[in-house]
């Protein structure tokens, strides 16, 4: 028995400098099939070549050894995958206590260097609001009251310009039509004093 451990661990020395071939769990289990088939019976034991128990021994071997490293590979990755949760979740942690602290910043507004809760700050800002509108309203208003006394009183003052351009134009006309008539006068004195 010892001489065989010692013959396979040469063997799987031998094997394992030797280029590796894909094994897997379904090429050893149809290379033990085939070892069964192989053997020959002797009084209900199996004899099995010694090459061909070497070779599974081998492939097993390895086998097992890919197993445990990809096992342990893989317990590092999940140990690193948790180290990166826990790291996430701590980031998580601080971002969640961040995001209260910044609700509550949120909560309250300096209006002119008092604090107000968000409330009161609507409330104030849409009474303002609501204030400057109805002060628009109300200027408004009057603006058109304004312009239409300010029309009125255009109209009525181009009327009177009208009337006055009309008796400036009347007067001239009578006083014209008066010096024909002065000069009329003083030409029919001046022809009866020639006359006489």
């Amino acid at each position: 028995m010892v001489s065989l451990s010692n013959g396979l661990a040469v063997t799987a020395q031998n094997i394992e400098a030797v280029p590796e071939k894909p094994i897997t769990k379904k090429a050893v289990e149809s290379q033990m099939s085939r070892i069964l088939v192989n053997s020959a019976d002797y009084n209900d034991v199996k004899m099995v070549k010694k090459a061909a128990l070497e070779e599974l021994h081998a492939d097993v071997v390895t086998l097992l050894s890919r197993n445990e490293s990809d096992l342990s590979d893989a317990k590092a990755i999940i140990e690193n995958k948790n180290g990166e949760i826990k790291k996430l979740q701590e980031e998580i942690a601080e971002a969640n206590s961040q995001l209260a602290a910044s609700v509550i910043k949120d909560e309250t507004f300096l209006l002119f260097g008092m604090p107000l809760n968000t409330t009161l700050y609507h409330a104030i800002m849409w009474s303002l609001v609501f204030t400057l509108l109805i002060t628009v309203g109300f200027l408004a208003v009057r603006f058109k009251k304004a312009n239409v006394i300010t029309q009125n009183s255009k109209a009525i003052l181009a009327e009177v310009e009208d009337e006055l351009e009309t008796f400036k134009r009347n007067a001239i006309e009578r006083e014209q039509k008066l010096r024909r008539q002065l000069q009329d006068e003083i030409i029919k004195q001046k022809k009866m004093i020639e006359a006489s």
